[in-house]
């Protein structure tokens, strides 16, 4: 345990985040692992005792949640419950872990309703906003937002795959713009000028002020967030700091507090399995790619559309489905099902229809019917490794399983992101991997690369 993370009592784990998706949580979490941070986190809010448990034996604990699927009254329910824990327990950080490209709108997964949930929860402040993270591509300067595509930067208004995206379209590279959508509260900004010129004590200053509520922050160098986090973690000695921020914010505080390789893990290169299923809700360009990767490689590919999933009952689509991926599962065939080939895909819109005329939403469609095909699954034969694709898609999935948390396993430092060890004393997929694979993570052979597992250590 780190006893210089222990300023505010005898709290094992001053540092505690809520991850709008589970792919996004993970991938938060992973930071704090990197520098050697022991950390959980649980697939649903946990009852008091429980957190309580966690809390004092880790130093970062999380929960991995839905919201960013979620509309703004029903953000409420899923939101409240967590941050209460997190005040109760007089965390020292609490962070609302967003995607790095600011998925939100004032329709879905609303950084607004967010703000007003974290001061009803922690109290009016000043919040700092951190969505940038260098070393994983994404760059905010001047308030604009900015992130890869194929080996290109591109402004997020003008990103191939955000400005189009189907749930949450950037139409606006200025955060402080976007968030005006979706609250009235006064964002500022500290551009990057601002920042490297100003001492840190007058960042600390700054965060304490109360004119307005919350500040965009840029970051354009990975040390750019380390000073940041500083500043927020020197602001934090009196009171419970809340966060907006990216898996960037937790890099530069995990730098921070452990500096960048002290006490990380020992890598253990991870073996190959002889093969592995990939259930995919992602429409972005990457995910349609790495599918037809797989099946360039001979792995087989079962196509079904939101429309099938939200016109036939569950049980009868995951019986069907589960028969076929044992089947290929026997043959050692590495197996891919998948609703959307990309954004444009025709049978995106078409099964939209269909969700909004059952008032559901999509992801909750599709990971509900792919948590109960990974239960008929694993009932059947062992699943020592399984790949979930798409951030609402994992969010909703995994809560169907019947675990409790998820740890860090191994990691690829190329892509960064994770196996996932599953935690469910006596449940079928206790000790199973996961990668839960953000839509635009990885490159065309993600998914061939984690049969083989090797570049995961």
């Amino acid at each position: 345990m780190m006893s210089d993370l222990q300023p505010l009592g005898s709290r094992a784990a001053p540092v505690c985040f809520y991850g709008d998706d589970f792919t996004g949580a993970a991938g938060n979490l992973l930071e704090f692992h990197r520098r050697g941070l022991r950390g959980i986190m649980f697939v649903e809010t946990p009852g008091a005792q429980r957190f309580s448990e966690a809390f004092s034996q880790f130093d970062v604990v999380g929960i991995a949640g839905i919201a960013r699927a979620l509309p703004p009254h029903k953000m409420a329910a899923e939101i409240e419950p967590a941050f209460r824990l997190f005040s109760a327990a007089g965390a020292r950080i609490a962070q609302y872990k967003i995607c790095a490209t600011f998925d939100s709108s004032p329709q879905q997964g609303s950084f607004g309703t967010v703000l007003e949930l974290a001061e009803r929860c922690f109290g009016a402040q000043n919040v700092p906003i951190v969505a940038a993270h260098p070393d994983f591509g994404r760059y905010t300067a001047f308030g604009n937002h900015f992130a890869p595509y194929r080996g290109e930067v591109y402004r997020l208004d003008r990103h191939p795959s955000m400005s189009a995206h189907p749930a949450t379209p950037m139409r606006e590279a200025d955060l402080r713009v976007h968030l005006a959508q979706q609250t009235k509260r006064l964002i500022g900004l500290c551009d990057f000028p601002s920042l490297r010129s100003a001492s840190v004590a007058e960042l600390v200053k700054r965060l304490n002020a109360r004119d307005v509520s919350g500040t965009v922050f840029d970051a354009m160098e990975a040390d750019d967030l380390r000073k940041i986090a500083d500043a927020v973690w020197q602001a934090s000695a009196s009171r419970t700091v809340f966060t907006l921020a990216s898996h960037g914010f937790a890099a530069g505080l995990a730098a921070h507090l452990r500096g960048a390789a002290q006490n990380a893990p020992v890598p253990a290169p991870q073996r190959a399995v002889d093969s592995i299923v990939a259930l995919s809700g992602s429409c972005t360009p990457h995910t349609a790619a790495q599918i037809a990767h797989a099946q360039d490689h001979g792995w087989r590919a079962i196509r079904v559309s939101l429309e099938e999933l939200a016109s036939k009952s569950e049980d009868a689509i995951a019986d069907v489905l589960a028969t076929g991926i044992c089947e290929a599962l026997e043959r050692e065939q590495s197996i891919v099902v998948y609703t959307a080939a990309g954004p444009d895909d025709a049978t995106i819109a078409a099964g939209r229809d269909v969700c909004d005329r059952m008032q559901a939403e999509s992801s909750a469609v599709i990971g509900g019917v792919y948590g109960a095909v990974l239960r008929r699954v694993a009932a059947r034969r062992q699943l020592p490794r399984f790949i979930v694709a798409g951030g609402d898609t994992s969010s909703q999935t995994m809560r169907r399983l019947g675990i409790d948390a998820l740890s860090v396993d191994a990691v690829n430092p190329a892509s960064q992101d994770a196996f996932m060890r599953i935690h469910a004393a006596g449940g079928a997929l206790d000790g199973a991997q996961v990668l839960l694979k953000a839509g635009q993570n990885g490159a065309d052979d993600h998914f061939v690369q984690a049969r083989e597992g090797r570049a995961w250590h």
